[in-house]
């Protein structure tokens, strides 16, 4: 008796311990999932799912910044080149926006 008692207490604690532990991975999307952005100009981003507050971060700093605000992700153009933004959501969801920073057009003299 004491066996199935200690049987059935086991099978509640792993049927209560499994409760929201393992909620599943999101990928999070984007209005645009790729971003040509000039030197010194920006871009900005929509995330269209997840959950805020989100975070942002360049791969290459020398190349592209990135600043949030809410579900805006606004990329600036610093120096030629492609790198990655990677963003994640406070689940710890991510997903990444190629960028490509092409040069500034020059502007014609008068």
């Amino acid at each position: 008796m004491s066996l199935l008692c200690l049987s059935l207490a086991l099978v509640a604690f792993t049927f209560t311990s499994c409760d929201d532990d393992e909620k599943a991975e999101v990928a999070l999307k984007f209005d645009k999932a790729t971003v040509e952005v000039a030197v010194g100009e920006t871009s900005t981003v929509t995330v269209n799912n997840g959950t805020s507050p989100f975070t942002a971060v360049s791969a290459a700093t020398d190349l592209a910044t990135v600043a949030v605000d809410n579900n805006k992700i606004t990329i600036k153009g610093v120096k030629v080149g492609t790198t990655t933004i990677t963003v994640t959501d406070k689940d710890k969801n991510t997903g990444k926006i190629n960028v490509k920073v092409i040069a500034a057009e020059e502007e014609e003299e008068a």
